[in-house]
């Protein structure tokens, strides 16, 4: 008898099943194990009767983004859902029936589904799995942009973060991740941060790609345009939030729907066009719009092709759209921080001689000064002056004249350390500061320097030009007060200099002709 028994039961169970009954139509649906139905919610109280025959434990789960409220009654008892972020109801092994009540804010597919206990449990893992490396690497890059970002004032760079946020934000509304932490009380609140990530994910995706892409320098209007259907975006989402007028729901819901999907089709396609156009980074924000595009198409049209990238499709492509901006961005700050560079050098640099402008050598300067004050020692300073370049200019020109400041300039560089701050004030002025341990070493270099500029000669059309030069040299044990105190004594000590050497060629020049 037993045997019987176990052959009949046996037989019962050998084949799972489950029907969905709509009560206001009387349409019944077969819920295929694993796979989502496509019945469709209307906006209001939808109710239903659950019928399984299950061989073993199972769960009954839906999404949750147009939920207002749901009830499972079973035996006349009310069954509490699992505490996941889609709706999951354990069914026990057997035979049963159950009624569900379902009440949305509007129209949905919830895509109802069931699976065994162990299959609810795998999907878990993986969806755990797949979120928890998209939020890591949206936490990541936001981190990367601020920090890398920070020394370079390009808004670019907290734009991009903001999109980040808004857009992991809105994916872990959207999921019904907070009913992991949050009660079923906090429903309504959750749905209204839901409707504003919406409006945000918009308005922070439509000014970040505006940026990325130049819009405003190559179509200012189209820009101006996007932006402001933007704000319409969240204008209508705030609305949805502080009024939550029924009447007007369904109008509101397609206005912030089709505006939206306008400046995403509008975006999708100045990307191409920038990027025909070579503008920087363009080509990458056309491939990560086209990952988003594609997963799109799976999502709306091609429903049946995977149940993988039907349920996981878009963060996939959302976290590849994350990485190709994030590379988008990255080649923006290395092309700036160059850019920045060259402009900082071609600011501190004198183009003609390679060696420090003014501005650039009063900053290296100040530097020596620190160190000086904080570690001591000689502080040695030259201030250098070619004596008759105006009389070079005037007999050979101004493109000889020019070839003197920087022969002079490059003797000057090569003999001083490369620590040293060595710079043109102008004209045939010359600087050089630099720090020694002992006064010995100053004067056998500085000699030395001296010597090599008043042999030094350039060659031109056949004619050897002789060029002198003036130095003063200043030194401090003790820190100066200021860089303008230095240079003020080392023009005194070059002119005293000068006039020293003006004297004894006079004396000179006396003692031939006498």
């Amino acid at each position: 008898m037993a045997f019987i028994t176990l052959l009949l039961s046996g037989a019962a169970f050998a084949e799972d099943n489950c029907y969905l009954t709509a009560i206001a139509n009387n349409v019944s649906t077969p819920l295929l194990q694993g796979v989502a139905s496509d019945i469709r919610l209307e906006k209001g109280v939808n109710k239903f009767e659950l019928v399984c025959n299950l061989s073993q434990s199972g769960v009954f789960t839906f999404t949750r983004p147009a939920l207002k409220s749901f009830s499972w009654q079973q035996d006349g008892v009310s069954k509490t859902p699992l505490k996941t972020n889609q709706i999951a109801v354990l069914m026990e092994q057997g035979s049963f029936n159950a009624q569900l009540i379902v009440t949305v804010t509007n129209n949905y597919t919830p895509r109802f589904t069931w699976l065994n206990t162990q299959q609810f449990i795998g999907r878990v893992q993986l969806y755990n799995l797949i979120f928890g490396v998209f939020y890591g690497l949206c936490a990541t890059l936001i981190f990367y942009v601020l920090i890398i970002g920070y020394g370079i004032k390009d808004a670019i760079f907290k734009q991009y973060g903001a999109y980040l946020f808004c857009i992991a934000s809105f994916i872990f509304l959207q999921e019904g991740q907070p009913y992991l932490f949050a009660q079923n009380q906090f429903s309504e609140f959750i749905r209204n941060l839901y409707s504003l990530s919406i409006g945000l994910t918009v308005l922070s995706a439509t000014w970040f790609m505006c940026a990325i892409l130049e819009l405003p320098q190559y179509w200012p209007k189209v820009s101006k345009f996007l932006k402001i259907a933007a704000l319409c975006v969240l204008t209508l989402c705030l609305q949805k939030v502080a009024l939550d007028l029924p009447a007007i729901a369904d109008i509101t819901s397609a206005i912030t729907g089709y505006l939206s999907l306008l400046i995403v089709m509008s975006i999708f396609i100045l990307s191409a066009v920038q990027a025909k156009q070579g503008v920087n980074e363009a080509g990458l924000v056309f491939i990560a719009l086209s990952c988003v595009f594609i997963s799109m198409t799976f999502r709306i049209l091609l429903t049946e092709y995977s149940p993988f990238i039907q349920r996981y499709g878009f963060v996939i492509a959302f976290t590849l759209e994350s990485l190709l901006l994030a590379i988008a961005v990255a080649k923006r700050i290395q092309r700036l921080s160059y850019a920045k560079k060259q402009a900082e050098r071609h600011a501190n640099y004198d183009p003609l001689c390679h060696i420090h402008n003014r501005r650039g050598w009063s900053l290296k300067a100040n530097d020596l000064l620190t160190q000086h004050a904080q570690q001591g020692g000689i502080l040695c300073f030259l201030y250098i002056d070619l004596d008759r370049f105006k009389v070079i200019n005037d007999s050979y020109g101004h493109d000889v004249g020019d070839k003197v400041l920087s022969k002079v300039a490059q003797l000057i560089n090569n003999h001083m350390r490369s620590e040293d701050a060595v710079g043109r004030l102008g004209g045939d002025e010359f600087v050089a500061m630099a720090l020694f341990t002992s006064k010995d070493k100053i004067n056998q270099r500085v000699a030395t320097l001296e010597q090599k500029l008043n042999a030094l000669s350039l060659e031109h059309q056949g004619n050897t030009i002789a060029i002198y030069a003036s130095v003063g040299q200043i030194n401090y044990s003790e820190a100066p007060k200021n860089l303008d105190e230095v240079l003020k004594a080392g023009d005194e000590a070059m002119y005293q200099k000068k006039s020293l050497r003006n004297a004894q060629a006079k004396q000179t020049y006396t003692r031939e002709n006498a």
